[in-house]
Parts: C-alpha cells; structure tokens; sequence
C-alpha cells in the first residue's frame, strides 16, 4: 500500500469513528480562584495536577485535577506567561516575558533549577513528545521574532531559527519532526524541521493568528485567527490552507478532544464554543472575563479556562449528549 493510499485510509476511518460527535454538554462545576492575571496552564502527563501562571504577581498555581480544588502555589519569576511540563512529569518550563528567561522547576517541591537566559521577550513554550526539546517562541526586541531549541537536561541552547513578527503559539507534530509556529504580527504560519532547523514552508493565515492545535492524527492544523473571528484549516500532508471557518469574537486558544471535537475560546465574547471535526457547531457556554487558555484533562472529562480579568480559572464537565 502507497503511503497516499494509507494517508487516505487512515483519513476514512478516522471519519467514521468520528461521524457520531454530534452532541456534547459542556457544565460548569467549579470557578477557582487563582493569583493576578492567569494567562497559560499545562496538565502533568500523569493527568493528576493543572500549572497555571499568573502574569501579574509572578506565581503559579497548581490544581489537583481529582478533586478541582487548589493545591499550591510558588513563585515563578517575573512576568509568567507561557508553561509547559516534560513528558516524564519532573520539569515545568516557564517563561518570564520581561526579562527574557526561561525558569526550570522541579515539578515535585516546586523548586527554582536553572535559569535560561533566552533574552528578548520569550512567550510560550512547546515540548517534543519524547521531552528532549522545548521550543520556545520568542518576540525578540525588534521586528523579528525566533525561536529558541533548548536542550530539556542540560538547559542549553541548541540554537534558534528566525521567524515572522510576534510568535505567541506553537504545537510539535505527534512524531515530533515537525514544529507549527503562528505569528500574531506577520499573519503567518511557520514550519520547522525540529532536526535540522530548517524553515519547511511559511504559510499566510488569517490576521492575528494567536492559537495553534494538531488534529490526533497530525495531518490536520487548526489556526485561531483573532483579527479575523475564524479558524484556518490546514492539511499537514499538501501544507495548504484548506478552508477557513467563521467562529465567535477574537478566538485565541484552541484545542481538540480525543474524539477530534474542537474546543475555541473565544475571547471577544467570554465563551467556549465546541465544534464537530468538520466544524458543526455542537455547542457554547459563558465563560468569564477575558478568556486565555483551555486545557483538557487527559481522560476529556474536564475542560479548564483561564480568565485573565476575573483571577479564576473555570472548570467545565464534558458529557456526551446522546
């Protein structure tokens, strides 16, 4: 079998198992009270706690997922914005925007590792999946943003590869090749061989493209366009832009679900809004003021919604609907 023919085979199953999301109920069951402008958070692989960064009073709180209440909270440099944690749960990464670092804590006593002194202005952060490189997306101090490779044992820089204006999101491929870089200034999608480092192909997208998400199967790229109001598909085998589908106001982060349903905060009109694989809308609930980021729990239980202006992070149960 040609590897055309297994992509298309692979395609229509993936599309039968997914014809029936076609219903979800979306519950609110917690709204938790977090530090001062929580903007990014990332799930332990071990599904048991939420990181979340607070931007404004330089901590981060983390939530046991099992019970949804609050755990602890430590400091975590000046200005937190983006996070992420190693595939093997003993490091978090994170991000001090204003004094172009990057801090390495132990993810068990919360402790301080290292400093990394990326310079610029470092946003967010993706991991490989086998967790020997963080990406991380860097607005630098000019026009230009970059990316920084940074090596997750020794805390080195590998190097780093130029890209279009304001970087803020970016998602590896689930082989871990391939790194999907969107930037808000430039309104462009940027594609980077994780290995060598070289620029793939540069894609325009819709305007202020803020959020970036991989379907499960890596051969679909989802952009949420926030100067738009829509999402930008684009097929990972042909790296074209398929279709653009119209969504709520200012959508940013995004997200997919195990059975491929995606989840888009959309930030102009404080709501999440899901959607079927091919962008039915399914549902849509409130949200508070200035919505950042969504994470799934890993079982797709749980959805879990930064709201910047209300200091709370919202916690919604996800139910099929049959």
């Amino acid at each position: 079998m040609t590897r055309s023919s297994q992509v298309k085979r692979t395609a229509f199953l993936i599309l039968v198992v997914l014809a029936g999301v076609s219903a979800m109920r979306v519950s609110q069951v917690r709204k938790l009270k977090v530090g001062k402008a929580p903007t990014y958070a990332a799930i332990s692989p071990d599904g048991r706690h939420l990181f979340v960064t607070n931007f404004a009073s330089d901590e981060i709180y983390v939530i046991d997922i099992k019970v949804n209440r609050n755990k602890a909270r430590f400091y975590a440099g000046h200005e937190p914005v983006g996070i992420a944690v190693t595939p093997a749960g003993d490091k978090i990464l994170v991000t001090n925007l204003g004094n172009g670092l990057v801090k390495v804590i132990d993810a068990e006593t919360y402790e301080i590792l290292d400093d990394i002194k990326v310079g610029g202005m470092p946003s967010n952060i993706a991991i490989s999946p086998k967790g020997f490189q963080a990406f991380v997306t860097n607005y630098g101090r000019g026009k230009i943003g970059r990316i920084d490779f940074i090596d997750t044992a020794t805390h080195r820089i590998l190097g780093e590869v130029e890209v279009g204006v304001r970087p803020l999101a970016a998602v590896v491929s689930p082989l871990g090749d391939r790194l999907f870089v969107v930037c808000g200034g430039s309104n462009d999608l940027y594609v980077i061989d994780t290995a060598s480092r070289d620029l793939v192909q540069q894609l325009p997208v819709g305007l202020a493209p803020d959020g970036v998400a991989i379907s499960r199967d890596g051969n679909t790229l989802y952009v949420s366009n926030s100067g738009t109001d829509d999402i930008s598909v684009v097929d990972l085998i042909d790296l074209t832009e398929v279709r653009r589908v119209r969504v709520g106001s200012k959508p940013f982060s995004i997200a997919v679900g195990s059975n491929g349903s995606i989840f888009v905060v959309e930030t102009g009109d404080n709501r999440l809004s899901v959607f079927s694989p091919s962008f039915e809308k399914i549902t849509s609930v409130a949200v508070g003021k200035k919505p950042i980021d969504i994470d799934l729990s890993p079982d797709n239980r749980f959805a879990y919604v930064t709201a910047e202006r209300e200091n709370r992070v919202f916690v919604y149960q996800l139910t099929a609907d049959n």
